[in-house]
């Protein structure tokens, strides 16, 4: 079972939790910040999130090098989304994290799952044209014009098997 980071909640401005996505159900889960650096300091793994220091005690902080967590959407309102870190570089309101990588009929396809909760396949091509464009896309990485899956990406081989990519 793996979880990944799809957004923050907040009230106001005031943060009241996560939303995550769990491999194993393919449902969405709520947590709390505590939750969250509770499950890391275990040693569990939360996608998106490594934990850091902050005034002295534990802070999360986005996982950029591991997991390609760039930024992150956030929830403040009723069907309103904004950028944890504001950036002019595109102008698309969406964030993806890839999840699974499949073959189908000779064709590399990830599975992504979006703050709106919604999971979609895309072809290779689909996504790297989404990561040109600037969206942030969590969970792989462009390099030499290759896409790659981070870890705790679910890696699907001919034979079915579920492997964990590196």
């Amino acid at each position: 079972m793996c979880m990944y980071l799809t957004n923050g909640n907040f009230l106001g401005q005031r943060l009241i939790g996560y939303d995550c996505y769990e491999s194993k159900s393919k449902g969405f889960i709520g947590m709390s910040e505590k939750q969250i650096i509770d499950k890391l300091k275990k040693g569990e793994r939360v996608y998106g999130f490594v934990l850091g220091r902050e005034e002295d005690k534990d802070a999360l902080v986005l996982d950029a090098d591991g997991f390609n967590m760039t930024n992150l959407q956030l929830k403040t309102g009723v069907n309103n989304l904004s950028w944890m870190n504001e950036n002019a570089e595109c102008d698309m309101n969406i964030a993806l994290v890839v999840v699974t990588v499949s073959e189908e009929n000779g064709k590399r396809m990830y599975e992504a799952v979006n703050a709106r909760h919604a999971r979609v396949w895309y072809d290779e091509s689909k996504l790297k044209m989404l990561m040109e464009l600037g969206v942030p896309v969590a969970g792989v990485k462009l390099v030499k014009n290759k896409l790659t899956a981070c870890e705790g990406v679910a890696v699907n081989g001919k034979e079915g098997e579920e492997k964990e990519s590196a």
